[in-house]
């Protein structure tokens, strides 16, 4: 009988602190073949693994039926396990918070049917499903992707992030004709400017995209949609349209926020890894962040402001209002930037950015914090402690707490129905109010993972097939 290797999980080799902090190169390293077939092998291929594993992965992939493939070593059968439900294993493999989703519902460490905590750690989800989608990229092994027979029908999708191309994805697929309109230079969204490329390598997502143009969908970059075309316009010029434009635009709102040397995390993330940052110091980093800045947020977006001013050789401070175990952000990622040198201040909030005569940034006046009773989220609600000011004093202020959607692409059209929080409103099909106007990703929940904004683009894509094919007239 196979022993249940409950602890004896593989750690994904790093480089060391000392030499990741200093480069924009990746710093996890992934599996080798050995390690990768051996991790595969922790796996117990539970029968009901649609109420575990597969039911936290919000894009629904078959991970046993991947894992298993690894283990027989048909790596291209794995790929395309992974690919019938995920279009790009190897990003979601490097940005998914798999330890609350996947890895999260791994039986060796959490019994999700019975609702119990397991003796073990998970299976290395993540780590597996890269090295199957880097296989695939290095080999030049070239899998083919099945299409559909043309339909004649046309789609526009704006937007060219997560839930965008997941849409253009499975729609040229099914045989639709897709044309993405982006307002950037460059594919990807969120996963390009966002995400530093310490953590996904640009060539990766170049690899990625590419399989786009393979299936024939059409990239116009530099078109603002609101501005270069109307809504309207692409609506009387296609059978459909997808909304995809994400929630680029800044969340501030903390008094002394105008000050020089203040940033959002938008603006920091989208310089740097749109303007070769990457290659500091050898070409001039495209943001003043002096010699220290703090990074405001417990997010994601907060890890990565952290990771990206580190390696700009800035003494970097992250201050939180909650703790870690409340935090959006991973562990491991608190971990790195940790062992990176960074500073981290739990329970401790800003209440105002200081400034000199000359309106440059001094320093951040905080407060400490303590955690009261639970809010409408059902996290204890953070409570400041009495007489705790103090000052952090610094160069520069990073603000990543929070981003809201940017309305230029559907501004014009004000019978677009939009929630209290201004986001497009949809229904279970992600249809709006509008006929053949479809939308997805963050511009819908306001800001999540890109797993979760494939998942919304590939499940969109799936609705206007059927409205396509059902209601619209060749």
């Amino acid at each position: 009988m196979k022993k249940i290797r409950y602890t004896d999980r593989n750690p994904e080799p790093l480089l060391p602190p000392h030499q990741r902090s200093k480069t924009f190169r990746e710093y996890a390293l992934g599996f080798s073949v050995s390690l990768a077939l051996d991790e595969a092998q922790r796996c117990l291929f539970c029968r009901d693994a649609h109420q575990r594993c597969i039911k936290a992965c919000p894009i629904g992939v078959d991970i046993p039926g991947f894992i298993r493939k690894i283990t027989e070593g048909d790596l291209i059968g794995a790929y395309r396990v992974i690919t019938l439900s995920n279009p790009f294993p190897s990003v979601c493999g490097r940005v998914c918070p798999q330890e609350k989703q996947c890895e999260g519902a791994c039986i060796l460490y959490y019994d999700t049917v019975k609702g119990r905590r397991n003796k073990g750690l998970p299976v290395s989800i993540g780590a597996l499903e890269k090295f199957v989608g880097d296989f695939v990229r290095i080999s030049g092994v070239e899998v083919s992707e099945e299409r559909a027979n043309p339909t004649g029908k046309r789609v526009a999708v704006v937007g060219a992030g997560p839930a965008g191309l997941a849409c253009a994805y499975q729609l040229a697929k099914l045989g639709h004709h897709v044309d993405v309109y982006e307002a950037l230079p460059t594919a990807g969204g969120v996963m390009a400017y966002g995400i530093p490329a310490a953590r996904l390598p640009r060539e990766v997502l170049s690899w990625e995209m590419g399989k786009l143009e393979k299936l024939g969908v059409r990239f116009f970059f530099g078109y603002v949609i609101g501005r270069t075309l109307s809504l309207r316009e692409l609506l009387s010029s296609y059978h459909a349209v997808f909304l995809g434009v994400g929630a680029g635009r800044g969340s501030l709102g903390i008094k002394g926020d105008h000050l020089k040397g203040v940033y959002s995390a938008i603006e920091v993330l989208m310089r740097v890894g749109l303007m070769g940052a990457h290659m500091f110091p050898q070409v001039p980093t495209p943001v003043k962040l002096g010699r220290k800045t703090v990074v405001v947020g417990g997010g994601f977006t907060a890890v990565d402001c952290a990771i990206t001013a580190l390696r700009l050789g800035v003494e970097t401070h992250v201050v939180y209002r909650r703790t870690r175990e409340t935090s959006s952000a991973r562990d491991e990622e608190w971990d790195h930037i940790q062992e990176e040198g960074a500073v981290i201040h739990w329970l401790t909030q800003p209440v105002e950015i200081l400034g000199d005569e000359e309106g440059k940034v001094i320093g951040i006046k905080c407060v400490k914090m303590t955690l009261g009773e639970p809010d409408e989220t059902g996290r204890p609600r953070p409570v400041p402690v009495p007489d705790s000011e103090h000052v952090i004093e610094c160069d520069s202020v990073i603000l990543a707490i929070g981003q809201k959607a940017n309305p230029v692409a559907y501004e014009d059209m004000k019978e677009l129905a939009l929630t209290q929080w201004g986001t497009v409103k949809v229904d279970d099909q992600f249809r709006t109010n509008i006929p053949g106007l479809f939308a997805g990703g963050d511009v819908v929940n306001g800001g999540d993972t890109v797993v979760r904004a494939l998942a919304h683009g590939r499940k969109a894509a799936l609705s206007i097939h059927q409205y396509l094919m059902e209601e619209v007239t060749p």
